[in-house]
C-alpha cells in the first residue's frame, strides 16, 4: 500500500456573495392600464455607448411581444434581460430610463458591475504577493461576470492552507461601481492520522499512518508533506513518504515531487521473506475547468518504481525477485456535482481516464528477465485505467453510491501494475493483494441511510455489495479469468474536518486462490480518521 499524498482539489471554502451588488427595482407600471405599440428593444450604457459584445450576446436571446402591448410589458423585458445577465454569470442591472416610444422603439440601460476597489481582511501568511495577483485578476474583470470572480477564488482557494470568500456591495460612486469584501483565512499546517485493520496476516493486520503538512514555506502556493505508516507491532511492514506541490503560476498548475519507501517482512513461520520498494515521481497538473459545480483537470508524469524481494536466511539474503519500472502517464478527470433541488434529488460524480506507459530506461527490467516478478511481465506495457465514483441523494436521509475501477492492457504486467483486490481497493472482505489481474473491472454499489443525531455529528448506515473480475495474460496461470463478491455493511461516524470512523462487517462471496479450500472468513474492518487543523491566522 502507497500512502495518499495531499488531494491538489480538495474542495475550498470559497463563495461569491453578489446580492448587493446592484440595485433592482420595482415595477412602476403594474395595474397601468395604459398601452404602447412595441416594434423594437435596444440596450445601451447609461452614457448611451453600446453594450459590451460580451453583454449584447447574452441579450440576444431576450425575445418580446410587438404590437399593442400594456405597459407593464417594459418591466417584463426588463426582468427576462435581468434573468438573461444572470444565467451568464454577469453581475449587472437592466434598468428602464425616461423616454418615449413614439416610435415604437424601447432602449433599455445596462449598467454592468465593475471592481473598483477590493478590501482584503485577514491575514495571507506567506502567499500575500500571490493573493496581490488574484486580486488584480479580480479588478481586470469588466464587466464582471460571477462565474469568472468564481474561478479565480477557487483558483486561490485552491492554494494549500487558504479559504477565501468575497462579498460585493456598492461602491456609492458611479453606476455599477462595486467594493470587494475578500475575507481570508490562512491555516499554515495539518496532521492527519488513521488506524485501521485492514491489511492480512501475514503483513500485520493492523496499521497506523500518520501525515503532517506545511503550507507556504516558500510562498508558491506550496503544500510540503511527510508521512509515515506502520503495523502496530513494527514488525511486517514500514512505509516513509516525502513530497512538495507547488504552484507554478496564477492559472492552478501545480508541479509536484514525491519519494515514497517501503519495507515489509511477512510473518510467513518459518520462510525470511523480505521486500524492499522505491517509489518516486514528478507530477504536473492543470485545471481545465474550475467552478464550484464542474471540474476538469489535466496532468501528467513520471513514475521511478524500484522493488525487490530477497529470501533471508543466517542472516544473509538472497535475490529472488527484482522489478524495475519507468512510467510515464497521462490523466484527465473531472467532477461534477448538483445543488439539491426542491425535490430533494441531488446528484454527484467524479472519475477519470489514465493512460500508463513503461519505458525501457533507467535500467528499467527486461522482459522476461528470471529476477522479474513474473517472467512473461512487461516493463514497457502499455496500461488504461479509469475509475468513477457517483451519489444520487434523494431527500435529507438516503442515497444510492455507486463506484467503478477498470483496467485494460494487452501485456502480461509485473506486479506493481496489476489492480489488486480487496479492503484497499474494491473487494471488501479481502486481504490486499489476495488477487490480481492485468485486466479488471470492479463496482461497489452502497445504499446509505443518514441518521439525524445533531448538526456537528454524523451518523450514516450503509450495506454495500462489490464486485471484481480479474483477467491474468500470463501463460500458464492458474487465475485466468475469475470473479469475486462480497457483501455487507456498518456505518460511519463523523464530525466534520475532524474525525471519521467507520465500521463495516463484510463476508467474501468466493475463493481468493483457486487453490483455496474455501472463502475467506467474514471480516469486521474498522477505519479511525483524525485531522486536526492549525488555527485560523
Amino acid at each position: 500500500m502507497t500512502p495518499p499524498a495531499p488531494e491538489e482539489t480538495a474542495a475550498p471554502n470559497v463563495s461569491v456573495d453578489s446580492r448587493e451588488a446592484v440595485v433592482r427595482s420595482t415595477c412602476p407600471f403594474e395595474g397601468s392600464e395604459l398601452t404602447l405599440n412595441l416594434s423594437a428593444v435596444t440596450y445601451a450604457r447609461p452614457d448611451g455607448s453600446p453594450v459590451q459584445p460580451e453583454i449584447a450576446e447574452a441579450l440576444s436571446g431576450v425575445d418580446h411581444a410587438t404590437g399593442a402591448q400594456p405597459l407593464k410589458v417594459v418591466c417584463d423585458i426588463r426582468d427576462a434581460a435581468n434573468a438573461a445577465l444572470a444565467r451568464s454569470g454577469y453581475i449587472a442591472s437592466v434598468q428602464i430610463p425616461p423616454q418615449n416610444i413614439d416610435t415604437g422603439t424601447l432602449q433599455l440601460h445596462v449598467i454592468t458591475a465593475r471592481l473598483t476597489e477590493v478590501r482584503v481582511r485577514g491575514t495571507p501568511g506567506p502567499y500575500a504577493d500571490t493573493l496581490a495577483a488574484r486580486v488584480e485578476q479580480l479588478k481586470s474583470l469588466d464587466p464582471l461576470n460571477e462565474k469568472d470572480a468564481e474561478r479565480a477564488l477557487l483558483l486561490a482557494g485552491d492554494i494549500p492552507g487558504l479559504d477565501v470568500q468575497l462579498a460585493l456591495r456598492p461602491a456609492g460612486t458611479a453606476p455599477g461601481d462595486v467594493i470587494g469584501d475578500l475575507n481570508i483565512t490562512y491555516r499554515p499546517f495539518a496532521i492527519l492520522a488513521n488506524a485501521q485493520n485492514y491489511n492480512s496476516r501475514q503483513l500485520g493486520r493492523e496499521t497506523v499512518y500518520l501525515r503532517a503538512e506545511a503550507y507556504g514555506l516558500t510562498g508558491l502556493s506550496d503544500v510540503t508533506y511527510v508521512g509515515a505508516q506502520s503495523t502496530v507491532d513494527f514488525e511486517e511492514q514500514k512505509i516513509a513518504q516525502i513530497g512538495h506541490i507547488f504552484g507554478l503560476n496564477s492559472s492552478g498548475t501545480t508541479l509536484g515531487g514525491r519519494f515514497t519507501y517501503a519495507w515489509s517482512r511477512p510473518d510467513l513461520d518459518v520462510l525470511d521473506l523480505r521486500t524492499n520498494t522505491l517509489i518516486a515521481g514528478v507530477d504536473l497538473r492543470h485545471p481545465l475547468v474550475r467552478s464550484l459545480t464542474t471540474n476538469v483537470a489535466l496532468s501528467g508524469g513520471f513514475d521511478y518504481v524500484d522493488q525487490d524481494t530477497r529470501v533471508f536466511s543466517g542472516g544473509s539474503g538472497t535475490l529472488l525477485n527484482l522489478d524495475k519500472l519507468r512510467i510515464g502517464y497521462l490523466r484527465l478527470d473531472g467532477d461534477y456535482r448538483t445543488p439539491p433541488a426542491q425535490t430533494g434529488v441531488s446528484f454527484s460524480i467524479e472519475g477519470g481516464v489514465e493512460l500508463r506507459k513503461g519505458f525501457d530506461i533507467f535500467d528499467a527490467t527486461p522482459q522476461g528477465s528470471f529476477q522479474a516478478s513474473r517472467i512473461a511481465g512487461n516493463s514497457e506495457a502499455f496500461v488504461v485505467r479509469a475509475d468513477a465514483d457517483a451519489v444520487i441523494g434523494v431527500g435529507p436521509i438516503f442515497s444510492l453510491a455507486g463506484s467503478a475501477r477498470a483496467q485494460w492492457t494487452d501485456d502480461p504486467l509485473l506486479n506493481y501494475e496489476e489492480f489488486s483486490l480487496g479492503n484497499l481497493t474494491i473487494g471488501r472482505g479481502y486481504d490486499p493483494g489476495a488477487n490480481s489481474g492485468d485486466r479488471a473491472v470492479g463496482v461497489r454499489g452502497e445504499v446509505r441511510a443518514n441518521i439525524p443525531v445533531g448538526e456537528d455529528f454524523g451518523v450514516q448506515a450503509f450495506g454495500f455489495y462489490d464486485k471484481v473480475w480479474l483477467t491474468n495474460l500470463d501463460p500458464g496461470s492458474t487465475e485466468v479469468d475469475r470473479d469475486f463478491g462480497s457483501w455487507g455493511g456498518g456505518v460511519r461516524v463523523t464530525l466534520p474536518n475532524r474525525m471519521l470512523l467507520e465500521v463495516t462487517y463484510a463476508k467474501p462471496e468466493d475463493k481468493a486462490l483457486t487453490i483455496d479450500a474455501a472463502p475467506p472468513t467474514d471480516r469486521v474492518l474498522v477505519s479511525l480518521t483524525l485531522q486536526f487543523r492549525a488555527g485560523a491566522r
